[in-house]
């Protein structure tokens, strides 16, 4: 299955593929926190993530016409607090952030355990280096065991921050 995935740079025509899969992870979610009310999302990448022109940087995953998962990250000036208040970044474009931030992977079930996050993870690592940023970073909550294990197995560093860790690999 995998050698019949192609891993590509996000497309403003790929904007409802997307979505759908934003909805299936919402479900997903939903189902896993059964006590808790899922906010929906959607919007925030519609009108957010998906825009051109923005910080976000989205890879997918493609069999065929049909795209099934995606990983998304972003140039990171290194504190979180900042990096939520800005869409655009705010730095000279001749200048690179020293981190990249991973903010979410997401694979359809039934695509799942076929390499296809691990491909995704390389191709935004390797996005990165050729941007010139240092690291590439995620947090990750301890529950999201499928996600930590991908990761852990690309080498990069774990830190337990406690409800979750902080995984790290220096380009």
């Amino acid at each position: 299955m995998a050698s019949k995935v192609k891993v590509r740079e996000y497309r403003p025509e790929d904007l409802e593929q997307i979505l759908q899969l934003v909805r299936e992870l919402e479900a997903e979610m939903a189902e896993k926190f059964k006590d808790i009310k899922i906010k929906s999302g959607e919007a925030d990448y519609r009108n957010r993530y998906l825009k051109p022109e923005n910080k976000y940087k989205i890879f997918v995953a493609q069999i065929g016409e049909k795209i099934v998962g995606y990983l998304m990250g972003y140039p990171s000036v290194g504190a979180p607090e900042v990096d939520n208040m800005y869409d655009i970044l705010p730095v000279s474009s001749n200048r690179v952030t020293p981190e990249f931030y991973l903010q979410i992977t997401f694979v359809s079930r039934p695509y799942r355990n076929k390499g296809i996050s691990k491909r995704l993870h390389r191709e935004i690592i390797e996005y990165a280096r050729k941007q010139g940023h240092k690291e590439v970073y995620a947090c990750i909550a301890k529950w999201n065991t499928p996600e930590i294990k991908v990761i852990k197995s690309l080498k990069f560093n774990v830190k337990d921050l406690g409800y979750r860790y902080r995984l790290s690999l220096r380009l």
